[in-house]
């Protein structure tokens, strides 16, 4: 019980200091200069031309000037309190000329900080108590007239002072919040867009090398297979297909390093000169590829009825990456079979097929290569607006993509 008390007991002091709320420099810098103005007004109405107001009593000038130092004094709480300050401003602003600038000020914050509704009512309750005063000691010069219009002009300028900073503050927060979630948002899409580019560079990366490490597989199989003729019971091989084989598995090795390089190239895009990009795979390029495979022992037979300009470079691309998978996978699961590739256009869209028979004991149920590289290709197919189907029907692997033909 002690333990819960005390907090609460060492929550008052803290509760009425004029220190708190913490203040910024520039917080500190204008409520101080606040304060000092409030206190020159003070001086200057209470005892440098005190003389000008004869109709107050000289007994009540004590009181005068006592309750105009409490008001000056109370315009550190106003920014933690503004209504409760500016309510008990009401009896120095209306009985004291000395307290006149601190309860402007006190109106003046009053529209900052507090509600619109509350900040009328409070400023109506200090004309109401401020007007009879040139009743009781009336100001030389000061028909009261006068005075009935000055004081609620007075007062309500200020107040529009304050509701015009306050206005003016809120628009400001406005824009803060506005650009932090303009900020979020971009660092999101910045996210989105790397996590994006990273999915690219892996898809490419995976599509370039897994076709060249299989060439450098089949033929470095090739070449353990046939140098063994005692166990396999073949023919060694001649120096000229070990140099061919040596030739293949050295440029596909130089090419996959090549391919690599152009990823890390895009990886590092800040310090790549200009200039520098190698260009991306298209429907022409097709052919090379499957010469490619038929080097390294492949079956395959490729029918192609496409217009080869025109159409967009990311749809030739994917095409080329379907021909690819396609190629990779028949190499790595079925090495010994024939394959067959179809690229054509057909209902303004572009249609490729890689064909072929699949190991024997493969059910319909299980497709070869299902793993990264055809996700990867779907992603490819759906980021194009086409679709794709991988099975295995009658004993052969079908892997089947269709983009549509849009021109660039």
């Amino acid at each position: 019980m002690a333990a819960a008390v005390a907090p609460r007991e060492r929550g008052w002091p803290r509760a009425l200091s004029p220190w708190e709320p913490r203040r910024t420099p520039r917080e500190w810098v204008v409520d101080s200069a606040l304060f000092v103005a409030a206190l020159l007004a003070w001086y200057f109405y209470g005892f440098a031309s005190a003389s000008y107001f004869g109709e107050v009593s000289d007994w009540f000038w004590p009181v005068d000037r006592t309750l105009g130092l409490g008001a000056c004094l109370l315009l550190w709480w106003t920014r933690r309190y503004p209504r409760a300050v500016a309510l008990i401003m009401v009896v120095p602003g209306s009985l004291s000329i000395t307290a006149g600038f601190a309860a402007l000020a006190t109106v003046f914050r009053l529209g900052m900080l507090a509600r619109p509704r509350s900040s009328v009512a409070i400023t109506v309750l200090h004309i109401a108590c401020a007007l009879p005063y040139h009743w009781l000691f009336p100001l030389p010069g000061m028909p009261l007239e006068v005075w009935l219009v000055t004081i609620p002009l007075l007062y309500l300028l200020v107040l529009s002072f304050g509701l015009l900073a306050r206005s003016r503050r809120q628009v400001i927060e406005g824009l803060r919040a506005s650009a932090a979630r303009d900020r979020e948002r971009y660092e999101e899409r910045l996210s989105t867009t790397r996590r994006d580019e990273r999915e690219r560079i892996a898809r490419e990366m995976h599509d370039v090398l897994a076709h060249r490490v299989s060439l450098l597989s089949v033929h470095a199989g090739a070449l353990e297979y046939r140098t063994d003729p005692v166990r396999t019971g073949t023919a060694a091989p001649t120096s000229q297909e070990i140099h061919t084989a040596a030739l293949v598995i050295r440029e596909n090795a130089h090419r996959a390093v090549e391919d690599l390089s152009e990823l890390l190239t895009v990886l590092r895009e800040d310090e790549a000169p200009p200039g520098t990009d190698r260009p991306q795979p298209r429907l022409r390029d097709i052919p090379q590829l499957v010469a490619e495979a038929r080097e390294a022992g492949e079956s395959v037979d490729i029918h192609m009825d496409v217009p080869r300009d025109g159409l967009r470079e990311s749809m030739q691309r994917t095409a080329y990456r379907t021909v690819q998978e396609g190629l990779t996978n028949a190499r790595k699961h079925a090495p010994h079979a024939s394959v067959r590739v179809l690229v054509e256009e057909r209902d303004e869209a572009i249609r490729v097929e890689v064909e072929n028979a699949v190991a024997v004991g493969l059910t319909s149920a299980e497709i070869p290569g299902g793993g990264r590289g055809l996700v990867g290709l779907a992603e490819r197919v759906r980021l194009e607006g086409g679709r794709m189907e991988a099975a295995v029907r009658d004993g052969r692997f079908q892997l089947t993509v269709v983009l549509p033909a849009g021109l660039r």
